[in-house]
């Protein structure tokens, strides 16, 4: 039996329960489950937090949009738009620019794809500061490996995520790897 749980304000738990138990009553297998919550997530724009056994399920729409504003931009932040940050009650410092890459898609990052948190979402851009960057890192992650072979197969959704990322980055190849498979 899958353990499914749903955290976040009140009214986004209400909604995403609404949907969700009735995965819980299909006896699905996790990979399964996995895949359905994922639909409904982004089919229905769930703001809760859901778990699937103690491991979150992602939104591959909210990282897909993230994803596709990076390539337009080309970085991970926008340099047109700087950021400012106070230094006592009158100077402030210029710091880089206005991040392009969201919180969500940061922290799918780091918690599933093989990266160090780098601090924070700053020290995270700062270390891949451009789409060049972040491509060479779903090709090799900070422990050697392509991202796609870092994830356990029953992590479906993460799966999923991570080979439209690729083939947003990499089109001809991931062409090429579907044709391979035919």
């Amino acid at each position: 039996m899958l353990k499914i749980e749903c955290h976040g304000s009140k009214k986004d738990v209400e909604a995403a329960e609404k949907y969700v138990k009735k995965t819980c009553e299909a006896e699905l297998s996790e990979e399964k489950a996995r895949l359905k919550i994922q639909d409904l997530i982004d089919k229905y724009e769930l703001k809760a937090s859901v778990s699937v056994n103690g491991n979150m399920v992602w939104s591959k729409k909210r990282i897909m949009q993230n994803l596709h504003r990076i390539v337009k931009h080309g970085k991970l932040y926008d340099k047109r738009m700087p950021r400012y940050y106070p230094v006592g009650s009158t100077l402030r410092i210029p710091e880089g620019g206005k991040l392009v890459l969201s919180k969500y898609f940061y922290e799918f990052l780091y918690q599933y794809c093989g990266s160090i948190a780098h601090y924070n979402i700053y020290g995270w851009v700062a270390t891949y500061p451009t789409l060049e960057h972040l491509k060479a890192f779903f090709k090799k992650n900070e422990f050697g490996k392509r991202v796609i072979d870092q994830i356990p197969t029953w992590w479906t959704d993460i799966r999923n995520i991570v080979e439209s990322i690729e083939i947003v980055l990499f089109p001809l190849q991931s062409y090429i790897r579907a044709k391979k498979k035919k």
